[in-house]
């Protein structure tokens, strides 16, 4: 039986850490897995070595704020691939932190597979140097990136995105409402605010008062609210309060695409959900406020024109983004409103091809590629 160590703690991380690990067994691996990884892969069979919760964080700013324990993260893997020395890891985003933990594997022997590497398409390209020192084979979830590793010298296949299997068997929105209990009439505002704690953060206030005004001129709105994670709730609450959201908004945890499925309308913070309410086919609008320090160095460095995912994808901006101070609630709610007339509908037709984008290489060559390098 192989060793093989991965690392992947939010949930984006985790859906694709887990076609990675489904993707092994269909290739015939036996393979002992340990790793730093949130709760849906350590029920899959992962041994978790330590608390990454600290990767979660976004950042310039957040990131040299939790520098020591990043470094004692840093040291309790080192020493468990000292001592296990696994055929292969595979890291998964964060990539201020994997590509060291790219380099220390590499020092000691051992393969590197690298899945949804640094955003060289949008920033800091001179990257892709470092990447072809540390790793091995990369795995992207976008076509258009493939030709940047493969100039470069770095083997690179394209992953079928796990959102277009999982959005393909969401609920009816009628079969959704039903399940959420929602049984009167009216348009449905879906509110997904982030993942983390930071995006909950600078981001509920300003939805708190969105969702206000947009009731102020639809008393029959009904309103959603997506959280990730149960531990996020007394957040979210204490801050709804206080920016004065709609009392009757319903909190709804760890059910995203059942949330999607139910609404007419969402106010989405950019990220993979992004993705995720564009492959639900649903009108949306983004928002985004980072930090002011990170936001001024990113806006200098980042090349592309959109950071919404699906506009990136489409090269045109089907959905509205509202990022730092453009997210002003009086002006979002205005376009949320737009949404539930023909700009709406508009939206949907532009979002139907996505999904020939994100199809990926063909499951045996994925497959190959694991037999190579975690056996």
């Amino acid at each position: 039986m192989s060793k093989a160590f991965i690392l992947a703690v939010e949930r984006s991380g985790e859906n694709l850490g887990l076609e990675i690990m489904a993707n092994a067994a269909q290739a015939g691996l036996d393979l002992q897995w340990s790793g730093v990884v949130g709760s849906r892969l350590q029920a899959a069979g992962v041994q978790n070595i330590a608390n990454g919760e600290v990767l979660a964080m976004i950042g310039l700013v957040e990131v040299l704020r939790h520098y020591g324990r990043l470094r004692r993260l840093y040291g309790q893997i080192r020493q468990h691939l000292q001592a296990e020395r696994p055929a292969c890891v595979v890291l998964i985003d964060h990539p201020a932190f994997n590509l060291h933990v790219a380099k220390m594997a590499k020092q000691m022997g051992i393969r590197v597979l690298y899945v949804v590497g640094p955003q060289i398409w949008a920033w800091r390209s001179q990257r892709i140097h470092q990447i072809k020192r540390v790793v091995d084979h990369m795995l992207v979830l976008f076509p258009f990136e493939v030709p940047i590793y493969a100039q470069a010298g770095v083997p690179v296949h394209v992953l079928a995105h796990p959102l277009l299997a999982q959005t393909a068997t969401a609920q009816h929105g009628m079969d959704a409402r039903a399940a959420l209990g929602l049984t009167a009439g009216g348009p449905v505002l879906a509110l997904l605010p982030g993942s983390r704690r930071g995006e909950l953060e600078r981001l509920t206030l300003r939805y708190a008062e969105t969702a206000r005004r947009l009731r102020n001129q639809m008393p029959e709105l009904r309103i959603l609210v997506a959280l990730a994670r149960e531990e996020l709730r007394p957040l979210w609450a204490r801050l709804w309060k206080q920016g004065a959201g709609p009392e009757d908004a319903q909190l709804v945890v760890a059910q995203t695409q059942t949330v999607l499925a139910a609404a007419d309308v969402v106010l989405v913070a950019s990220g993979t959900a992004t993705l995720e309410t564009a492959l639900m086919r649903r009108p949306a609008v983004v928002v985004y406020i980072l930090n002011a320090l990170t936001f001024a160095v990113v806006r200098r460095l980042v090349k592309t024109p959109f950071v919404a995912m699906p506009n990136i994808l489409l090269k045109e901006a089907v959905y509205p983004e509202f990022l730092q101070d453009a997210f002003e609630p009086a002006q979002v709610a205005g376009a949320l409103a737009a949404l539930l007339g023909p700009a709406g509908s508009e939206q949907v037709a532009k979002l139907q091809k996505l999904r020939s984008l994100l199809e990926g290489n063909p499951p045996e060559q994925l497959q190959q590629v694991l037999r190579e390098m975690l056996a």
